[in-house]
């Protein structure tokens, strides 16, 4: 008398099972919101990066600061970069845009990079850096206004 789940079948699941964990742990995706408080820039279009990178990555992106949009470093990155513009007001009158970005295991940190007019003199609003813990899988609201970027996770 047999009991028990058959061989193949057992096998099935098991492969289901490890196929579920390896796409949990090697990629995930997040939402990106952006949403603007106008004016923004001074009144000029903004240019945002939204930069998957690795560790060694996002702390030579931090080091160039505002020279991150005109630095060699930026052309060598474009499959792991999104770029997104804002007028002060898109036809509609609306200043948004939300986008997915897509991680892989090595994805460390989700850099959002503002190339404001002004440059503040705290950098970190103009530069945000997320570990993985706090982009990877989650909705990001970031509030664009005239000077800086502000970030909530959900």
């Amino acid at each position: 008398m047999k009991t028990g789940v058959p061989a193949r079948v057992l096998g099935r699941r098991v492969a289901a099972v490890l196929l579920l964990v390896l796409a949990a742990g090697c990629s995930s995706s997040s939402s990106v919101q952006f949403r603007c408080t106008p004016p923004i820039n001074g009144g000029l279009l903004l240019t945002v990066d939204v930069v998957r990178a690795t560790e060694d990555q996002a702390r030579q992106i931090q080091s160039l600061g505002e020279r991150w949009f005109y630095d060699p470093m930026r052309d060598t990155m474009r499959d792991r970069i999104t770029t997104v513009t804002f007028p002060t007001k898109d036809a509609n009158g609306v200043c948004q845009r939300d986008i997915q970005v897509s991680a892989e295991g090595k994805d460390k940190f989700l850099l959002i990079i503002a190339d404001y007019k002004f440059q503040s003199p705290d950098l970190s609003k103009q530069i945000v850096s997320l570990p993985a813990d706090r982009w990877k899988g989650k909705t990001l609201k970031i509030a664009v206004h005239d000077r800086e970027l502000s970030v909530e996770t959900q």
